[in-house]
């Protein structure tokens, strides 16, 4: 688990507009670039903000030159501190899927563990 630098956290994203996530899952906050695509810019194409007692936060990032690789970063904040991790996955799909449950993990007031085997 990674702790946020000023750098890193000041790349918290910024509102998005919301909408309603599958039953018994989290509305998902999405950004004007929802669709998966190649990009020499680091920005979110999808925010899901958790909430909950961590206030959590999650995005996804298309990586450039990653050939459908998607970045996955969690940000959070427990015991007055910023904290953050991350984890590359092989495509978008499954970077939904995994940022689905980091998202539910912060909601329940649980710090995610993004290291993947």
């Amino acid at each position: 688990m990674g702790t946020a630098t000023d750098a890193h956290a000041s790349r918290m994203p910024s509102p998005a507009t919301i909408c309603p996530g599958r039953r018994g899952s989290l509305p998902v906050a999405v950004s004007a670039d929802s669709e998966p695509r190649e990009t020499g810019a680091h920005a979110a194409l999808v925010t899901i903000r958790a909430g909950g007692p961590l206030e959590g936060v999650v995005t996804l990032t298309a990586i450039a030159g990653g050939h459908g690789r998607t970045l996955v970063e969690a940000f959070w904040t427990q015991e007055g501190h910023a904290r953050s991790d991350s984890v590359e996955v092989e495509s978008y799909e499954h970077a939904q899927t995994v940022a689905q449950e980091v998202a539910d993990e912060l909601a329940a007031g649980r710090a995610p563990d993004l290291t993947r085997d």
